[in-house]
Formats: C-alpha cells, sequence, structure tokens
C-alpha cells in the first residue's frame, strides 16, 4: 500500500486535514503521496508532524514561524522521553523544505559558520581531495581538529601563527 491508498482510509490524515493546521498537513501529505512513500513512512511522517505542530503551537509559537531551530529543539525535546527513529531528521527536513516551497513558512536564515568550522572544512576537503582519505576518516578527524582549534586557539586563525610543531605535537599526545 502506497502513500495515496493509506492517505485515503487514514483517520489520522483526516483529524489533521479538519485540524488547526490542515492546509500543512495537505501540503505534506501531497508531498508524502508524490514521492510514492509507503504506509508506514507515510504514517510516521504524519504521526512525526502532528507531535511537531502541537509541541510547536504548545511551546507559543504560531505555526508560520516553524524553523530548522524549532526542530531541534522539538528533537531535544522528544528525546529526552522517546527513542529516536532513524528516519525523523529527514521526515522533517522534508516537512520544512515542502511548506517553504509551498510559501507556508518563511525561508530558512544563512547559517554562519564560524572561524572555526570554516578551517575545519578546508582541511576536511584537503583531506579528501588531496590525501583520498576515507569519508569516516575525515570525520574523524573533523572532530579532533575542530576540538584542537577550539582548545589551542579559541581566538581564532589570529593565533595560528604562534604555533609550532611541538604543540601540536605535545596536544596529539
Amino acid at each position: 500500500m502506497n502513500a495515496s491508498d493509506y492517505l485515503k482510509r487514514s483517520t489520522l490524515y483526516r483529524k489533521l486535514i479538519h485540524g488547526p493546521h490542515g492546509k500543512f498537513a495537505q501540503v505534506y501529505a501531497a508531498r508524502l503521496s508524490n514521492e510514492g512513500l509507503g504506509r508506514q513512512c507515510t504514517w510516521r511522517s504524519l504521526s512525526l508532524f502532528r507531535e511537531l505542530m502541537d509541541w510547536h503551537v504548545g511551546s507559543g509559537h504560531e505555526p508560520q514561524d516553524l524553523s530548522e531551530g524549532h526542530v531541534s529543539r522539538f528533537f531535544e525535546h522528544r528525546f529526552k522521553h522517546w527513542r529516536p527513529d532513524a528516519g525523523d531528521r529527514s521526515a522533517l527536513r522534508r516537512l520544512l523544505s515542502t511548506l517553504r516551497q509551498e510559501g507556508l513558512i518563511s525561508a530558512a536564515v544563512p547559517i554562519e559558520r564560524t572561524e572555526h568550522e570554516q578551517i575545519v572544512d578546508m582541511f576536511a576537503a584537503y583531506l579528501s581531495n588531496e590525501r583520498g582519505l576515507a569519508a569516516s576518516t575525515v570525520e574523524s578527524h573533523k572532530l579532533l581538529s575542530h576540538r584542537f582549534l577550539m582548545e589551542i586557539c579559541p581566538a581564532g586563525a589570529d593565533e595560528f601563527a604562534a604555533l609550532t610543531p611541538e604543540i601540536i605535537i605535545g596536544y596529539v599526545e
């Protein structure tokens, strides 16, 4: 059974479209149906949508104010009480994308990358492109290099001139 078959018979979907966030639910369900998702994935996505909107509005926010920051806080709240499902984050990224395409929520605010994050990203690109390291290895090096920068060079690139091989080796050991 695919999403469109499920939506025709779903009590959850009927409750959502006749509820306070009906337009949001209709748009999101149409996307799920267009992507040809299965019954279980559609049910899970709509249940997660309902929980998010109940939490979001219950926290005093307007539905159209939904953003990545609110979704992150929702996950923090939710994961204190329930075990996360592997598809939860992708389902809510799909929701935000769909609502933005339809103009129901505002566009995403560009994320400002810190100087440390930019340096780590350039280092990761070097490791991947020039050294040919595997993605998992690059990720572990990114974590270590970010921690190194935060501890040894908290002011940013201005402190790089003072770095010596001895400082780096001492940190690694």
